[in-house]
């Protein structure tokens, strides 16, 4: 393996740890390197067709684990505004329920005190 190859395979490794890391500085500056060092040896044509294979392999399944994460964190912000919806969908019922006078029976009239009028 010639180190365009061994950079092209631990170029997927760096793009992990700078997931991890939540910082894609270094995997960028790389994989930046990676491709410019590409198309000189395209352009130059010291680049063989393995590590050329190599290299569009390598890229195309960033672009695959890209497009996964982004549709997980797409699927995650929507299942995220269902839940604050259904929060806020309680919310409101308990604050209504809250609001609504209890059907208390009112007290008979054996049982209240005698108005001042009716004493007369």
């Amino acid at each position: 393996m010639n180190d365009m190859e061994s950079r092209l395979i631990s170029s997927i490794d760096g793009f992990f740890v700078s997931l991890e890391n939540s910082d894609f500085s270094t995997s960028i500056s790389s994989w930046q390197s990676i491709h410019n060092d590409l198309l000189n040896g395209q352009a130059t044509g010291t680049l063989d067709s393995e590590t050329n294979a190599l290299g569009l392999s390598v890229a195309g399944w960033m672009e695959h684990i890209c497009d996964a994460f982004m549709s997980l964190e797409i699927k995650t912000e929507n299942r995220a505004a269902e839940l604050l919806d259904d929060l806020d969908s309680v919310a409101a019922q308990q604050l209504k329920h809250s609001l609504t006078p209890s059907r208390s029976p009112s007290p008979s009239r054996a049982t209240r005190s005698p108005s001042p009028s009716s004493q007369l």
